[in-house]
């Protein structure tokens, strides 16, 4: 769109992290996996799709190279200034579908928007595991190293999860041996289903 075709309604944005997801997925896999979500939400509802804001709270990750994290203050400027910005030119309602489970406290406390975390809709969403990595097979398969997909050494981390490399050496947190093309294809048909049941 110009900005001579913006003409408000509904508008869905897209948040999620730049940080490591293990030897076989990119920085990026947390927002692709929400954007994907987003894309198809808005097509359904028929609301304009907004851009993706690639930056998250991703302190537990910074063991590992590549990771980028906003502290919680300047994530929330991000999105509340993102949500201002796009209230200002008439969008009356404003959608955020959230792929990053470290976003999710900073944006339970935040208002102005209509919020889905994906992290919560399927138990367990795992962190470049099974499920993670079956949406990318089917997402962005280009993106995915095949060779590198093996079985992990790693613990749950709890609500003290500080390091992940208290919990893995590898950064991955779950079992993405059994992830295939076919299972990412419904796993986001039921993250696209679940989101629209919360917005509706």
């Amino acid at each position: 769109m110009t900005w001579e075709e913006v003409s408000g309604g509904t508008v869905i944005l897209s948040t999620g992290s730049f940080e490591q997801h293990g030897p076989h997925l990119p920085l990026s896999t947390d927002s692709l996996i929400a954007r994907a979500v987003a894309v198809d939400v808005a097509d359904v509802m028929g609301a304009i799709l907004g851009p993706a804001l690639p930056l998250g709270v991703s302190p537990e990750h910074m063991g590992f190279a590549g990771t980028i994290t906003l502290d919680m203050g300047a994530f929330q400027a991000m999105v509340s200034q993102a949500v201002e910005s796009l209230k200002k030119h008439g969008f009356d309602r404003v959608i955020l579908i959230n792929g990053h489970g470290g976003n999710n406290a900073a944006l339970l406390d935040m208002e102005g928007f209509d919020l889905v975390n994906l992290t919560t809709l399927i138990k367990p969403y795992d962190h470049a595991g099974d499920v993670e990595t079956s949406l990318m097979m089917h997402i962005a398969p280009e993106l995915v190293r095949q060779d590198k997909i093996r079985e992990h050494e790693f613990s749950w981390p709890g609500k003290d999860w500080k390091d992940t490399r208290d919990h893995s050496e590898s950064g991955v947190l779950g079992d993405p041996t059994g992830a295939t093309t076919d299972k990412g294809e419904k796993i986001l048909a039921d993250l696209v289903a679940r989101s629209l049941d919360a917005l509706s």
